[in-house]
This record gives C-alpha cells, structure tokens and sequence, in this order.
C-alpha cells in the first residue's frame, strides 16, 4: 500500500472497526441507492413525457377534422373568422391544454385559440407529418399536419401544460428520500447492535490488556461479552493467570541464581589467587621454551651453514659434469629450503621473546629477488609452473637494510605460492609505492592462480602454527609459521603485509596475491647504466604472456631490435629471413617436444639460438647437439645481457656414464628433490634405485614385481610424512601385502624422518619398520643400513647391448635417449621403468574400461592422471600426449560442471581407441628393448 493510501486510511479512520464498518456497508450502500434513484427519476420521468405525447396525439387526431373545416371556412369566407374561430373554441376545454393554433407552412398564425398575446409559436419543419414535444415557455408543443381542399399544408399546433410533469417527479423524490432515509435508519440500528455484540467488547478487552503489568497479573479480568468474545475473554484470563504463575516462578529462580552466583563468585575470588600463580608459573614455561627452541635452532643452524658451505665449494671448481652439478644444486636448494624452516623457528622464538633486530647493510635488492626465486625454481619446474620476476625501471636496484630478513619474507611468499599452485604461473612484481629524499617505501606482490583461500582460511591466514590440517596425510607441508614470522617482519620494516582474492579483481582470474611492503635507504652508490644493443635483433616465441612482456620490455630498455612470433608457424615462416644475419638472436620457448622444435630451427637457421626453460628442464646434450645456450627461468636481466652479448659460458664435461650395481632399493618420498639426493648417495655405492613419490605409488610397484615374477627389492627407505598415505600407513600395508606373498622374504624398511624424539624409534618399530635414519641422512649412515641388513644380497646387474635395437625404434613411440635422460642416464633403472609401465598396460586398460563403462568421470579422470604420471619418467612422447589429451578432455566434465551427453560418450570411445592403439605400439617398441619375444 502507497504512503498515500495510508494516510488517507488513517484520516478516515478506516483502520478502526467503525470505520471499517461504514465503508464496508454505508459507502456501497449510499452508492446502490443513489444509482436507483437516478433510474427510477429518469424512468418515470419518460413515462410522464410518453403519457403527454399520447395525450396531444390524442387530442390533435379528435381536433383534425374541425381544424380543416375551419381552415376551409377561413379560406372562402375570411368574414367568417368568428364563426371558425368558435368551432375551434372547444379545444380549450381538453385537460391541461393551454392554447392551440393552425399555422401555414411559412410559420404564419391564421387562427388562434387561447388567451390574447399568446400568438407566438415555435419554428416547425415542414416536411414533418407530427412534430412534438417542442419546449416552449414551461410547457411542450406538439403540432399535426392537416391541409384544406387544395392540399395546401397546415400545422394544427397545441401547447400542454408542463405542471403535471412536475408533480410527478416530485413526488417520486419525495418516496425516494423516505425510503432512503427509512434504510438509514434500519442500518444505524444494525450498527448499534454490532458495535454492543462486538466492538465494544473487543475496546473493553483491549482496555484490560493494557492495565496488565507485572503486578497487576493476579487481578480478577471481568468477563462481560457474550458467545465466542465471551469464550476468547475467557481464554485471555486463563493465558494471564498462567503467565502471573510463571512470573512467580521466574523470579524465584532469579533469586536462586542470584545466590548461587554470589556463592560462585566468593569461589572464584578465592581460586584467583591459585590462578594468578599458574599464570606466572606458564609464563615462565614460555620463556623456557622460547629459550628452549632457540639453542635448539642454533644447534641445527650451524651444520646446515657448514653444509651450505661446503657445497659452495664445490659448485666453484671446474671440474663437475652436468650431472654432479645439477646433485649439488639441488642440495644446495633444499638445504637452504631447511635452513630456511630452521631459521623460522628461530626467529620465532626471537620474536616471542622480544629479540629480534634488524641488521642494515648494502645489497644488490634485483639480485636478492632473483637468487630467492632460482632457489626455489626447482620446486616450480616440477610442477611446470612458469615464474615471471618484473623489476620496474624507477625502483632502486641497489638499498641499505637487511637483506637475509626480506629474503625470507619473499621466500616464505613464494613457496607458499608453489605450494598452493598445482599448475599455471607465479608472477613476482617490485615497485615503488612512495619515494623519499633518502629513504623509499618499496611494494612487493606474488600473484598466483592457484587454489586460492577459503572464508576460514583467511581469518587465520597470519596466526603462528595455523594451518588447515595437522596430520601426516596432508597434502600441503609446512610448520605454519611463514606468514606469522613474514608479518612481524614487514612490521619491523615499517611496511604491512596483505592477501587479495584475484577473483574480487576479475572474476575471470583464479588464484590470491599476498604482499608487503618495505621500506628501504636508498644507497648513494651510483647506479650502472643500462647497456645498450642498438645493433642487436631478436626474433622470440615464448608460450608465456607474463614472461613475453618482461622481455619485451627489457629488450626496449637495451634499444634492441625485437620481433615477437605469435605462433610456432609464424616463427618458422621467419626463419628463412634470418638465415645469414649476424647480431641476430632467436629465443624460443622450452615446451612441448624441444628436441622436435630444434630440430625443425636448425633446418631453417643456422644462426644464435637460446632456450628458454628450467635449469632441470634442459638437458645440455641436447642444447650442445643443436648449438643451442639456455636461458634459464626465471628470467633476469644479467642473463639477458649475458646472452646479447655472446659472452663465454663455461663448458661443463660430459657425465660420465657408469652401471649400477649391487642392491635395487626402494626409495619412497613424496619430495622430488630428496629422492635426487638419495639417489645419487647410493650411485656412489653403485646400487640401483627404484624412486616412488607416495605410498600408494611404492604400493604397487612391490605388487607389480610380485606379480611378474621379478626379484624383490632388497631394501626400501620410508619417509614418514607424505600426503593421502603415510609411511606409517604405507609400512602396515606393505607388511599386509606380504602376507598373501609365497616364499616372500621380509623386506626391510627403514624410517627416513625429520623427527629428533627420543620415543619415535620405538613408535616405528612398532608399526613394522625394521630400523630408523634422521635427516639429512648422511653416506655413513647409509652404509651402515646397507651393510647391516643387505650383505648378503649383493650381486652384479647384468646389462644387455641393444644399440641395433634403439636406433631402428621411432623416437615418437619410444625415445630411448630421453628415457635415459629421465633416469638420470642409469640404464638399468630407465629399463626397469620401462619394464614396469608396460606390464602396468593391461590392468590400467582394464580399469579404464570398467571406469568407462560404469560411466565414473571422477575416477576416469584419476586413472588416466596416474598413467600420465607413469609416462613421464619414460621417454614415450606418443604415450604421454595421447593419455595427457584423454586426462585434459574427461576434466572438462567436472571444469564445466556438466553431465556427460552422448557426443561425449562417443569422444571418450575414440580417445580410448586411440589410447589402446599407442599403448600397442609402445609395447611392441618395449619388448624389443627388453629383448623379450612378442606375444
């Protein structure tokens, strides 16, 4: 209802009963009355003209024939008029008749009867036979045609008085206004006895339920309405009695709380003292374990330094191959991601405590980025993310402040970044939020398109020890303190430190960007100009938009000439311009089949060319054989300038090859990098090693060599902490799975953990493991587990020559040489991976049809993940588009959020057609590698 009906209802009071009641009744009422009135007026007033129409009608059809002997008499005998006159004269004695006349076509009076000087009549139409009623002085005229011996036309014209009319209509108003008000009446009785019978009841009980309060509840309600009024005033009472009972009750209760708390409160009083004392003493335990976790930390820190040291060393000789280099760097890596985790819980201890300071000095702040971001390109380039690093063109590259305290600011920002990013890119951006005369407040961002947070997740995303599961199975590690050290931090640095939802900014987006702010002095030294390139020209693909722009614009800065491909062919259709050009530099970008692409280049332009990629990604015998230098990922410009101007890169040795040797063990870690190292611990003692990352993973290669009759494995290292199964759990399933074994000797299992309590031996001993190793695991060490539980396994490998065999395979189907590449050019582990992908065929085809068949997408999807996975650490190109293409097409199911139609049936039968296909040719291929007879 409009505001304007409102205040009309409430100034007509038509939101009370009474004034319901008037417009309900009286309004529809008055308005029925007065439409009838209006009827029966114009009713009888027609039947009053229709009545004086017959009337003249009548007396002017009596009167005709005396009228024409009159006309005749005044025609021939005008002397006569008297005599006419008289013969008219008893018209005058007809009822309510005034005057009368005859009156000529041209409206001229030639015999009037009535009184003197009334002659005038009103204008006729000639050409009409009966004219009438003519309103004329109060009255109506009404005229007949008549005409004398000669047919001459005549109007015989009476004039009849009105007065009756009148009186019939005002009598007819007068019973109108009788009866109306005789309703009136009739209804103002019936409103008197509704308003007795129920409105007045109604304003009486409304009256009692305003005097009520709560000490008026016991008074006595006077009843005095009668049939349903009488039974709701009743009901009301009732309602009232039993509410002053429950009011009696409620403040009985009051009292009682009353006292109780009062008792409660003397309690407490006396329990304060015993509380203010535990307090104390708590705190106390804090300080205890703050001084606690920091001797600790130190304890741990000075190793891990004499570590990172050593393996300084190393990487300054000259004399590594590719192969030790690549062990050391990667040691180098995760022995700074540890340090790192020490360093936490140092800092954090120092914070608790109040201890923290800042140091200040001169650093390169582009190179301290750039060092935290190769450090952890490792872990992005196992999860093929693309990391991106813009340093805008105004922000200082060299400052004063502490550079190993934002270091760990950035690295615990972009390792969390990694972590949370199954796939996409991570794109680290610096610039300068406000410029002084000698300090500047720099802002830094680590934009990712990862899972992002959730509403719960960000409440807690800055408290210390939060994380979002605490068990050993949880998918992402971590001790929960980065971003609660990362925050004291940035506020010792005069900054702040944010989380945006990439979504709030285009919904298109997906991922968070965490980032801070710093503030920094600004170093007097003088900056070194930017060189220049003028003659230079580069012709560049790469894949990545975010790494695309910092090229480009790093290229402007340095005036080179820059030509960007848009495609693959766009770029091959330039390569035969740049066939003889010198200072001319092509880079392309490290994805898809590289060797195929070089290939390809080399065949079109002979001149420089870069490949852009991850350090581990690249493999040196490939870039040697295509005359190719790598430009590694993330992109800096110090490699840049590097690369235009053709300086000299040091030419690391060829790896040389060796054959393992020994015992096959089983390594299981769900950290790519820790399965590298402990790897390369046990090449040096020439055994064999089989690497699974997940438990599930180690599960069922135990099961497959079971099953194909191969010998077991002699040893396997477990770590403990691994997502989806633990070791723990992996261990139990293991032993269970021995159980149904036939003269199955026990497998050793030894504990590889971080853990440094002095119970934890015994735990694990107790869930099966048979003997446990803390990290970092040491060479010593391993020996010693070698030699306590294997010593009598050791035994030569045999290796088949099969050099025919490899150069007549398709490098589509089956590359051996990457294949060794991917084992790290250990031939009997790259045939052992072989050997197990191509007896894993026939049940993951199995499971794949089933899948299919039961029309379960989800699982489908999972399955084909795993074989994707299995593919990878094989040199089967086909193999792996093939099962990545079937993975990526069943995920737009669950992407889209859609259900499967027919079409997408179909598609999944020819993908499935062409997955058994490949996996025939692959396993043809297999078998000649494994030199086994076709079945």
């Amino acid at each position: 209802m409009s505001n304007i009906n409102k205040k009309l209802f409430k100034r007509l009071h038509l939101n009370h009963a009474y004034g319901q009641l008037i417009a309900l009744i009286f309004v529809p009422i008055t308005i029925l009355a007065c439409v009838g009135a209006a009827l029966v007026m114009t009713e009888t007033s027609n039947a009053a003209k229709a009545q004086q129409r017959q009337m003249a009608i009548a007396i002017l059809t009596r009167y005709q024939p005396t009228a024409e002997s009159a006309l005749n008499l005044l025609i021939h005998y005008p002397w006569q008029f008297d005599q006419a006159r008289f013969s008219m004269q008893n018209m005058l004695n007809e009822k309510h008749l005034n005057r009368s006349a005859i009156v000529d076509s041209k409206g001229m009076n030639r015999l009037n009867i009535g009184p003197e000087g009334q002659e005038t009549w009103p204008k006729i139409d000639s050409k009409a036979r009966f004219i009438g009623p003519i309103k004329f002085n109060s009255s109506n005229v009404y005229a007949a045609k008549i005409s004398d011996e000669t047919n001459t036309p005549y109007w015989l014209m009476v004039e009849l008085d009105n007065q009756p009319l009148e009186i019939a209509h005002y009598r007819v108003l007068i019973v109108l206004v009788a009866t109306g008000l005789l309703t009136l009446l009739l209804l103002l009785l019936c409103l008197n006895f509704y308003s007795r019978r129920w409105i007045a009841p109604m304003y009486e009980i409304r009256m009692q339920l305003q005097r009520l309060n709560a000490d008026t509840l016991d008074q006595h309600m006077i009843i005095n309405s009668t049939g349903e009024l009488r039974l709701l005033q009743r009901d009301i009472a009732n309602v009232v009695k039993r509410l002053h009972f429950s009011f009696l009750e409620l403040r009985e209760h009051t009292e009682q709380t009353e006292d109780d708390l009062r008792r409660t409160l003397d309690t407490l009083e006396v329990q304060n003292i015993t509380y203010r004392q535990a307090r104390d003493q708590a705190i106390h335990a804090n300080q205890s374990k703050s001084v606690f976790l920091a001797n600790i930390s130190h304890e741990l820190r000075t190793p891990l330094n004499s570590i990172d040291g050593f393996i300084h060393l190393l990487l300054r000789q000259g004399n590594l191959s590719n192969e030790q280099n690549l062990y050391l760097q990667t040691i180098r890596k995760s022995s700074a991601h540890l340090l790192a985790l020490i360093n936490d819980v140092l800092d954090f201890s120092k914070i608790d405590a109040g201890k923290l300071e800042l140091e200040t000095a001169p650093f390169d702040l582009e190179e301290a980025v750039f060092d935290v971001m190769d450090m952890l390109s490792p872990l992005a380039a196992q999860k093929h993310i693309n990391m991106t690093f813009y340093y805008a063109d105004n922000v200082p590259k060299h400052v004063i402040g502490d550079a190993l305290r934002f270091k760990q600011i950035l690295t615990n920002l972009i390792s969390n970044a990694i972590k949370f990013t199954p796939d996409g890119e991570i794109i680290v951006r610096v610039r300068i939020e406000h410029d002084d005369i000698e300090q500047c407040l720099l802002h830094f961002s680590v934009q990712d398109s990862g899972i992002g947070l959730s509403g719960t997740d960000r409440k807690k995303l800055f408290e210390s020890f939060s994380q979002g599961d605490a068990s050993v199975t949880r998918q992402f590690g971590g001790t929960g303190l980065g971003l609660a050290i990362s925050k004291q931090l940035v506020s010792l640095m005069h900054g702040q430190i944010g989380f945006e939802d990439n979504q709030e900014r285009a919904p298109t987006e997906k991922g968070s960007t965490f980032w801070f702010t710093a503030m920094f002095t600004v170093n007097d030294e003088e900056e070194t100009p930017l060189p220049q390139f003028s003659n230079t020209q580069v012709v560049s693909y790469l894949a990545h938009p975010a790494t695309a722009n910092v090229l480009r614009h790093y290229l402007e800065n340095y005036a080179v000439q820059h030509i960007e491909a848009q495609s693959i062919l766009d770029l091959f259709s330039r390569l035969n311009q740049l066939r003889h050009a010198e200072n001319t530099w092509l880079i392309v970008d490290h994805s898809g089949d590289t060797e195929a692409m070089l290939k390809e280049i080399r065949s079109r332009y002979t001149g420089h060319l870069a490949v852009y990629g991850y350090q581990m990604l690249l493999d040196p015998g490939m870039l040697t054989e295509y005359r190719a230098r790598p430009l590694h990922q993330p992109l800096s410009r110090s490699a840049l300038i590097q690369l235009l101007g053709n300086e000299a890169v040091f030419d690391e040795n060829e790896h040389e090859d060796f054959n393992g040797q020994g015992l096959h063990i089983l390594a299981v870690d769900d950290h790519l990098p820790n399965l590298i190292v402990l790897e390369a611990l046990l090449s040096e003692l020439n055994v064999t090693t089989t690497k699974a990352l997940s438990g599930q993973e180690a599960i069922e290669i135990i099961q497959s060599r079971y099953e194909q009759g191969l010998k077991a494995f002699d040893l396997v290292f477990m770590d403990i902490q691994m997502p989806v199964m633990s070791g723990v759990d992996t261990t139990r399933a293991i032993r269970s799975l021995e159980s149904t074994f036939e003269n199955h000797k026990r497998l050793p299992i030894i504990a590889l953990t971080a853990h440094a309590l002095s119970d934890e031996k015994k735990k694990l001993l107790q869930v099966g493991m048979d003997d446990y190793v803390t990290k970092p695991i040491q060479m010593e060490q391993i020996i010693q587990i070698l030699t306590h539980w294997t010593t009598e396994n050791f035994k030569k490998v045999p290796i088949l020559e099969r050099t025919a065999v490899i150069d007549a395979l398709d490098p589509n189907i089956l590359d051996w040489q990457q294949s060794l590449h991917l084992a790290a050019n250990k031939e009997d582990l790259a045939t052992d991976l072989l050997k197990m992908l191509n007896d894993s065929f026939d049940q993951e085809l199995h499971e794949i049809e089933q899948l299919i068949e039961l029309e379960d997408y989800p699982q489908l999807e999972h399955v084909l993940h795993r074989l994707y996975g299995a593919t990878r650490y094989v040199g089967a190109p086909a193999l792996q588009d093939a099962t990545g293409g079937f993975e990526q097409f069943v995920s737009t199911l669950r992407k889209e959020r859609r259900k499967a139609d027919d079409a997408f049936v179909q598609e999944v039968l020819n993908r499935l057609d062409e997955l058994k296909n490949v996996i025939a040719q692959v396993q043809h291929a297999s078998l000649q590698i494994l030199n086994k007879p076709e079945p």
